[in-house]
C-alpha cells in the first residue's frame, strides 16, 4: 500500500504533530522530528514500542501504524479533535463546550479514565497535554467522552520499556509549568548525571554542554535514570495543571457546590499525598463521580476548525543560542489563537528507505513550539461570573463572561452575542474631570522591595500595582486574597483604578466572596473619574443586572465610553447594538 501525503511546506521545527486523512478515510497523526532533534531514532523507536505495547487493548490510545527513521516521522491513528480545537469552539452561547461544570467534569472523569487505564499497566506517560488528547462526537453530535484517546507517547516509560536518555525537554521554559516538581527534579537529576558520564561535572543541562557532550547524546544510554522512578503523580499533577487553566476561564457552574467543590477537587490533583492530595487514581475518580451533575448531553453543530495543531510541549532549542521565534499575540483572558485557514498544501514525495510506511494524507499542519500561550498558567487570568441561580441568559442575547485585561480584542470565533466580561486592565486613566491619582502601570519597573515600602507609605498607585504583582504571582506567590486586600487600600483613597481592580476581584468572585451590589459600587465609583476598566464593568453589570437593575440603555452609555480608550470596550459596544431596538439605539445615543 502506498498512500502519499499532501503537506505544507514549512521551516522545520523541534517537533511537528500533524493531523491527516489517509485515502482510505481513516483520522492519523504524524509526528516529526527535526534533523537536528538529538537521538531522534532513538525516541521514535522509544514510541513505537510504548504503542505497540497497546495492541491487544487499545482503549484510550491511539493505534500504532508506522515509524519512518529515514524522515524521522511516527504515524499513529485515532479520530476526533485535540482538546486544543475543542477549547476554541463555541457552542451556542458558549466559547468551548465545557465552560458548563458539568461537562467540564465529564471532560476530567473521561481523562482520569484513560489515566486509570495506562498507568495500571505500569505505564508513566509524563507528557500529557490538551494538544494530545483527543475527542470525537457521536452520531447525535455530541462530544463522546468514551473516545477520549491520547495520541503522543513522546516520554512515556513502565518497568518494560524503561527510558535510558535524559529527557530532551527544557524544565526551564514557560512550557514546562505542567511538569511536577518530582518530575522536574528527576530530569535535571539525569541531566546532571549525563554530564558526569561525559566528564563535564557540575552541568545540570543541555543547554550547558559542550559540542562534543552532546554528540555523545547519540550513544550514550543510561538506564538507572532518575526519571524511570517518577510514578502516575506526575501525570496526576499535569492533569490538574491543565484542567485548573481551564476551570480559571467562564464556568457556569451546575450546582452551586460546584463553586466550591470543583476547584478543590482540581487543586488536590497537584498535592502531594501528606499535603492532602489524592492516595491514588481510584479515589480521585471517586471523589469526581460523587459530584451531581446535569444529565443532559451538549451537542455541538460546528466541529472545530482543524487548520492547526498547537504543541504545549516545552520544546528545547537544539542549538546553542534560541532560535528565533516570532512572537505569539496572546493576552490574559481565554482567547485562542487566530489561524489561517486557507489550505496551502503541495504534493509530496512517496518517503523511501528503511522506514516506508503507510499513507501520510492530506493536510501537514505546522505544530507552534508555543503553544502553551493558549492556557498558560497565570493568575490574572479570572474565571467568569457564575450565574445566579435561575436562567442564565439576562436577554435574548447577554450572557455573563469576566476577562482580566482591557486591551484583549475578542477572538474571532467568539459568538455574536453579548458577552457580558468583567475587565481587569492597566489601562491609564487619561478622561474625566475629577483629580486622578497616579497610574499605577508607571510604577510597573520598581523592585518589589521599593514597590512594597512605598505602598506601606499609603501611596495609592503602589498598593495598586502591588496589588496586581499578587493577583499575577509576579516575583511573589499569587495570592489573590492579598491582592483584594492592597486594591482595597488604594480604593479607600479614591484611586479610580484601584477602584476598577477591587470591582473585578468583587465582581469575579476572586480572592473575596463575590459581591455584586460591591461590584457596581466600586465600578462606579472608577467610572466616574473616567476609568475604562470601570466604566466597562458598570456597563456589563447594567447589561446583566448584577448589583444594578438591568438597563440595556445604561450598559450601552457606559460600554461606549469605555470604547473611547479600549479595543475590547469598542468591540463589544458594536455586538451590544446588535441587541437595541432603533428607538433604544437612538435613546442611548441621545443619553451621552
Amino acid at each position: 500500500m502506498t498512500e502519499l501525503a499532501e503537506s505544507i511546506a514549512l521551516p522545520e521545527r523541534p517537533v511537528q504533530l500533524d493531523k491527516f486523512t489517509s485515502q482510505r478515510g481513516k483520522e492519523r497523526w504524524c509526528k516529526r522530528l527535526s534533523s537536528d532533534y538529538p537521538a531522534a531514532d532513538y525516541w521514535l523507536c522509544h514510541e513505537a514500542r510504548v504503542l505497540q505495547s497497546f495492541q491487544r487493548d487499545q482503549r484510550y490510545v491511539s493505534s500504532f501504524v508506522a515509524v519512518d527513521l529515514d524522515n524521522k516521522m511516527l504515524v499513529s491513528e485515532a479520530g476526533g479533535h485535540p482538546l486544543t480545537h475543542w477549547l476554541a469552539t463555541p457552542v451556542g452561547e458558549l466559547e468551548h463546550p465545557f465552560q458548563r461544570s458539568s461537562d467540564l467534569v465529564r471532560l476530567i472523569l473521561a481523562s482520569l479514565r484513560a489515566l486509570a487505564h495506562i498507568s495500571h499497566t505500569g505505564l508513566v506517560h509524563g507528557g500529557l497535554r490538551p494538544d494530545i488528547i483527543v475527542l470525537r462526537q457521536n452520531d447525535r453530535l455530541e462530544i463522546d467522552f468514551d473516545s477520549l484517546t491520547l495520541v503522543d507517547f513522546a516520554v512515556a516509560r513502565s518497568p518494560l520499556l524503561r527510558v535510558e536518555k535524559p529527557l530532551f525537554i527544557d524544565t526551564a521554559s514557560p512550557d514546562a509549568a505542567y511538569l511536577s516538581p518530582a518530575l522536574r527534579e528527576a530530569i535535571q537529576r539525569d541531566w546532571q548525571t549525563f554530564a558526569k558520564l561525559v566528564g563535564e561535572n557540575g552541568k545540570s543541562s543541555w543547554y550547558e554542554l559542550s559540542d562534543s557532550a552532546r554528540r555523545q547524546y547519540e550513544t550514550v544510554l543510561m538506564p538507572d535514570l532518575a526519571i524511570n522512578s517518577v510514578d502516575w503523580r506526575a501525570d496526576l499533577f499535569a492533569l490538574g495543571h491543565w484542567f485548573k487553566q481551564i476551570s480559571l476561564h467562564r464556568i457556569d457552574y451546575y450546582k452551586d457546590a460546584h463553586q466550591e467543590q470543583l476547584p478543590a477537587l482540581i487543586k488536590r490533583m497537584q498535592k502531594p499525598v501528606l499535603g492532602g492530595g489524592f492516595t491514588s487514581l481510584d479515589a480521585c475518580i471517586k471523589a469526581f463521580e460523587a459530584l451531581e451533575i446535569d444529565k443532559r448531553a451538549l451537542a455541538i453543530n460546528e466541529p472545530p476548525q482543524t487548520s492547526g495543531v498547537f504543541s504545549m510541549q516545552p520544546s528545547p532549542v537544539l542549538h546553542p543560542s534560541p532560535l528565533t521565534v516570532a512572537p505569539v499575540a496572546h493576552h490574559d483572558d481565554f482567547a485562542p489563537v487566530q489561524l489561517d485557514h486557507a489550505r496551502r498544501e503541495r504534493r509530496a514525495e512517496a518517503p523511501s528507505g528503511r522506514g516506508k510506511f503507510v499513507g501520510i494524507g492530506l493536510g501537514l499542519i505546522m505544530v507552534a513550539v508555543l503553544g502553551a500561550a493558549l492556557l498558560r498558567s497565570r493568575d490574572q487570568h479570572a474565571s467568569v461570573t457564575p450565574p445566579e441561580p435561575g436562567p442564565t441568559t439576562v436577554d435574548s442575547n447577554t450572557t455573563s463572561a469576566p476577562i482580566s485585561q482591557a486591551n484583549a480584542v475578542p477572538s474571532a470565533t467568539s459568538v455574536p452575542t453579548v458577552a457580558t466580561t468583567p475587565v481587569a486592565a492597566t489601562s491609564a486613566d487619561n478622561s474625566g474631570d475629577a483629580a486622578q491619582a497616579p497610574d499605577s502601570t508607571a510604577l510597573a519597573g520598581l523592585s518589589l522591595d521599593e514597590l512594597r515600602a512605598a505602598a506601606q507609605h499609603g501611596d495609592p498607585a503602589a498598593q495598586t500595582q502591588l496589588g496586581l504583582r499578587y493577583r499575577k504571582g509576579q516575583g511573589i506567590p499569587a495570592d489573590n486574597q492579598k491582592a483584594v486586600e492592597w486594591y482595597r487600600k488604594a480604593a479607600d483613597q479614591n484611586h479610580a483604578e484601584g477602584q476598577a481592580y477591587l470591582g473585578f476581584m468583587l465582581m469575579t468572585g476572586r480572592g473575596i466572596k463575590r459581591d455584586y451590589n460591591a461590584a457596581a459600587h466600586y465600578s462606579k465609583l472608577a467610572a466616574e473619574q473616567g476609568n475604562p476598566t470601570g466604566e466597562y464593568n458598570l456597563g456589563l453589570l447594567y447589561l446583566s443586572g448584577r448589583g444594578v437593575p438591568a438597563d440595556k440603555i445604561a450598559g450601552y452609555r457606559w460600554i461606549k465610553k469605555a470604547a473611547t480608550q479600549d479595543a475590547a470596550a469598542a468591540a463589544r459596544l458594536e455586538e451590544v447594538k446588535h441587541t437595541l431596538t432603533p428607538a433604544e439605539l437612538a435613546q442611548a445615543e441621545a443619553a451621552q
